[in-house]
Formats: structure tokens, sequence, C-alpha cells
């Protein structure tokens, strides 16, 4: 599924929000939908009018439990458009390391089915290019949805901090860079956008490649290593390294990580000596935050 197609539909989709929860998964799931609870309707009416009243109120619980699912699911769907970019000039919100191939079919309407299992739960069904029929309960639906916020905004607000007390005679940051990057990473896990999505411009896993090119040729990085949920900063400390440098050389340009063999007194939290000839500007760190509000 494009996400020019799905694109295309979240524009020009022809529901409301007074659509029923029934109908904005397309006419076929509609169909099925009204069936089934019709039947169920018609039970009720069979059990209610010979006086099995209680068996009619578990049948009315029924339908009602249906109905209260579909709303949810509808809700799900609104939530998924917003995130989507929904309507014209929508921004996508999703980060990289959420793969979207099931959703992107389902909430399109191209692949999605609905059924209602023995126990009259709702199971979302779409069947992928490769074949694979993929079934998902609602609840199931966001687990694996991971969707952008400030992340990249503080990090931005931090390395043009630092840029700024670069520029002064200042020997140290005014904040402990370690402790900050450990809490932007962990917070609502947020280390599964910085290692997939562009922070200031640059994409981690594209200069991860260019920095480890040889090693990843040499087979010296194994593939298992090279996947997102490798970089989990609980057990590595890629993301770590990477972030924490960026913005050492945001405050001091001379800065050299001691990985890549500087012994020199550019340490933890000073600096080599002062020097302006390398610093990023100013206003297109601010330029960059401006086009993130």
């Amino acid at each position: 599924m494009s996400d020019l197609n799905v694109r295309k539909y979240f524009e020009n989709m022809p529901y409301g929000k007074d659509a029923k929860a029934s109908e904005i998964h397309g006419r076929a799931n509609k169909k099925y939908i009204d069936n089934y609870v019709s039947s169920l309707v018609e039970k009720y009416d069979v059990l209610y009018g010979s006086g099995k009243k209680a068996e009619a109120n578990v049948v009315f619980s029924m339908i009602r439990d249906i109905a209260r699912q579909l709303d949810n699911l509808k809700a799900l769907k609104e939530e998924f458009a917003v995130a989507y970019g929904g309507g014209v000039g929508g921004k996508n919100m999703f980060s990289n390391y959420t793969d979207l191939s099931w959703d992107r079919a389902f909430f399109s309407e191209m692949g999605g089915m609905i059924r209602i299992d023995e126990e009259y739960k709702l199971k979302c069904i779409v069947v992928l290019p490769n074949g694979e029929e993929v079934i998902k309960d609602i609840q199931d639906i966001t687990q694996n949805w991971v969707i952008k916020g400030n992340e990249e905004m503080e990090f931005m607000k931090m390395q043009q901090k630092l840029v700024e007390e670069g520029q002064t005679a200042a020997k140290h940051p005014s904040f402990d860079i370690d402790f900050a990057v450990d809490n932007l990473l962990v917070n609502n896990d947020a280390w599964k956008i910085f290692v997939s999505d562009k922070i200031g411009g640059i994409y981690f896993l594209q200069e991860f490649v260019r920095e480890n090119n040889q090693a990843l040729l040499n087979g010296d990085i194994p593939d298992t290593m090279m996947h997102p949920d490798s970089f989990n900063p609980s057990s590595d400390n890629r993301l770590h390294t990477f972030y924490s440098e960026r913005l050492r050389t945001s405050f001091d340009p001379n800065y050299q990580s001691i990985r890549q063999g500087n012994k020199s007194n550019s340490t933890v939290s000073g600096r080599t000596k002062i020097s302006n000839e390398e610093l990023p500007k100013l206003e297109d760190l601010k330029a960059e935050m401006q086009n993130q509000q």
C-alpha cells in the first residue's frame, strides 16, 4: 500500500463525524456487520417475545458490546488519520520506526476485513502482499505505534544552547550532556525516534552506516546489530555516543571522540580551545527549530 494512495484516501474520505461506526471501513465490512447484528436483533426479538427475558438481555448485551467495539475502532481510525497527516497538506507524525504496512491497508479500505468471533469480539484482518494473514484485536492495533512529539525540538534546544555557550569563553557546558541525552532517549522510548528519524537534518542510521562502512563490508557488524531494536539504550550505547558527541561538538567544534583516537584535553565536559571557525550558525539552528513548530 503506497503512501500516495493512502494520503489520497484520507484527503477524499467520504465519511464525516456523523458517519456510523459500522460504515467507515468500507461497504463489504458494513454489509457483514449489519447482517451479523441483524441476526442478533432477530434472536433478541424471538427470545423476548417468548418471555425469555434473561436470555434476551444476554443477546442485548452482545449487541451493545459489538457497538462499543465499533466505536473504539472508529476512534482509532480517526486517530490514525490525524497522525498520518489526514487532509490536504497534513504532516505524517508516525516515526519511521513504526511498520505501518498493516495499518495503511486496514484503515484505507484497501484490504482490511472485519469479522466477529465466537466470543463476539471484533477481529481486524489484513492479508499482506506476501500472502501472510495478520489478525489483530482492537486493543493490539496501537501497541507498536510510535508517534513523534517534541523530541527533536528538545535536542535542538540543547544544541542551540551549547552553540551559544561555545561562542563565549565558557570552559564547560552549563548542563551534564550525558545525563541530558540519557533522559532524552529513555523518556517515552524516544530512542525509537532517534534511531529511525531525521533529527536536526541528520539520520542516525545513515551516519552509522557511513562511519562503519568498512566494518559492515567485512562482516564485522552482524545484521542483528543493524536492526533498530538493537540500538535500545537499555543494552547498547551507540545512540548515546552519537547524540552526545553531536552536542559536545556544538559546544566545541574541535572536540574529537575517544573512539576516534583523540587523547587530547577535550574531555567529557571541557573544550580543547576557544574557536568559532567551525561552529554551526545560530540562525540555521533557529530556522530548523521554527520549522518543527
